[in-house]
Order: C-alpha cells, then structure tokens, then sequence
C-alpha cells in the first residue's frame, strides 16, 4: 500500500510546488479535489493544453496522480438532477482520461432516511447510474471509487455495488471516520467492503484510538493483498507542509509496527 496526498492540505499551491512538497516528503501519490479553485488547475475549465502539459508534468514527477475527487453524486431522489450529474461525470472521466488519473471518487450521501422503502429505492437508483457511468469509465481506462461519507456506510457502498453487479470499474473508497462515526467498527466496515477498497482517505489527529482504527484498517487490507493508495485528505490546514510532514512520519510509523 502506498501514500498518498490530497491537494487540498496545500490549496493554494501550484502544481509544480504541490510535485516538488510530495517529492520532498516522501509521497508515492497526489489526489485532486476540483470544484474548489485550487492552485493547480486540474479542474474541468483546464485547456486541451494545460491538460496536456499537467499530464506531462505528472509522467515526469514520480508521483502517481492516484485520485480525482469532484463532488459527483447519483443519491438525488430527482431524475433532472441525476441526469446532470450523469453528464458532469462523463466530463470528469475525460479530464481523468487526458490527465492520466487513474480513479474519480464519487458520493453517495445523503441517504433517505425516511422509510417507505426510500433507502433501499435509492440503492437502486444509484446503483443503476453507477453500472452505467462504470461502463463508460472503464472504456476510458478509469475506475469510479465510491465513498463511504456521511450517513453513506460500509454497509451501504457494499450493497450499492452489489446492486449494480460488481462491474469492475466501481470499486470503494474507504474513509473510515465515516464508518465510525455512524456506528460502524474497523472490522464490521471491512466486511461489507472485502475485496471491492481501491482507495483510502485518512487523516492522523493526535488521538491514539484513531491512530489504532487506521492500524487495523492497514492490517486487514494488507492481509487481503491491497496495494493501493492512502491518501491524506485535511482539508485547508493553516500549515499544509507540516500536514504532510507529520503524516509521512506517521504513516512511517504504522507500516513499521505492522511490518509492511
């Protein structure tokens, strides 16, 4: 498994400073939240050009633009609405596709909490618009990677993509905070999504029990053979570089308790 950066814990930085600071501190991959007018330009207004010269300046920089993560989401209970996001998708798979990143984070939150069958009605609905955005993602050589986020669980993404078939261009991406907060431990999480993680965010709060959740989180992945990304996702730090100081040292620091 590898490490990881969201470009928003150094917003204001362009893309060759955001290169140069994950060289420096170690990272193997860089994430990009568009949508939020970010220093680097890796949004859906870029030119065909700065595509092409972002795209260059990722193949030479060591880092793996491992994640594109705009706020896409199918969890609308309006048609119009799923519609539009449906053709914001196809705009970020072509952006993903030209720029040479790999994976497009989507949401499923807010799930209908108000019973007359509406949960499990939007677990259809979404699961129907991500088989058919999986298809075209994967003729573009992307992957969709869902996000357990908000009242969206482990148990949730595992059902949505059950419902949609497995297509092998909608895999999850594992926040796991959001499992918790909700009620879900390490290891309930994981069940409901074995075998599907392509892509983790985390953070590291000085707080030894989060710490412990992340450690288990690693374990059971490595056991399970994950070599994909972690990803540090703060969003908007007074001091990015230091973010990514502490969490090199600490991600440093698990992989070594657990032998990785």
């Amino acid at each position: 498994m590898k490490l990881a950066f969201m470009n928003s814990v150094c917003p204001t930085s362009t893309l060759a400073d955001l290169l140069a600071a994950g060289r420096e501190y170690g990272y193997e991959g860089i994430e990009f939240r568009p949508e939020w007018n970010h220093g680097d330009g890796i949004e859906l207004t870029a030119s065909a050009e700065q595509r092409k010269e972002a795209a260059k300046m990722l193949a030479d920089s060591g880092l793996e633009p491992c994640c594109l993560s705009p706020g896409v989401k199918f969890c609308h209970e309006d048609p119009a609405e799923r519609d539009a996001q449906r053709e914001t998708l196809a705009r970020y798979v072509d952006l993903a596709a030209e720029v040479g990143i790999g994976r497009i984070r989507v949401f499923g939150d807010p799930l209908p909490n108000a019973g007359s069958r509406r949960r499990a009605d939007n677990y259809q609905v979404q699961a129907d618009c991500l088989a058919r955005a999986a298809e075209r993602a994967a003729r573009a050589g992307v992957r969709l990677v869902l996000e357990t986020h908000g009242n969206f669980r482990a148990f949730d993404a595992g059902e949505v993509c059950f419902r949609a078939g497995y297509p092998p261009a909608l895999r999850i991406n594992w926040h796991l905070d959001h499992c918790l907060s909700h009620g879900e431990d390490v290891d309930e999480a994981y069940r409901h999504v074995k075998g599907l993680v392509a892509h983790c965010h985390f953070e590291l709060v000085d707080d030894p029990a989060g710490w412990g959740h992340v450690q288990r989180q690693m374990q059971l992945l490595a056991a399970d053979g994950f070599d994909e990304f972690f990803s540090v996702e703060v969003i908007h730090p007074e001091d990015g570089p230091a973010v990514l100081a502490r969490h090199a040292a600490g991600w440093a620091e698990l992989k070594g308790t657990l032998g990785l």
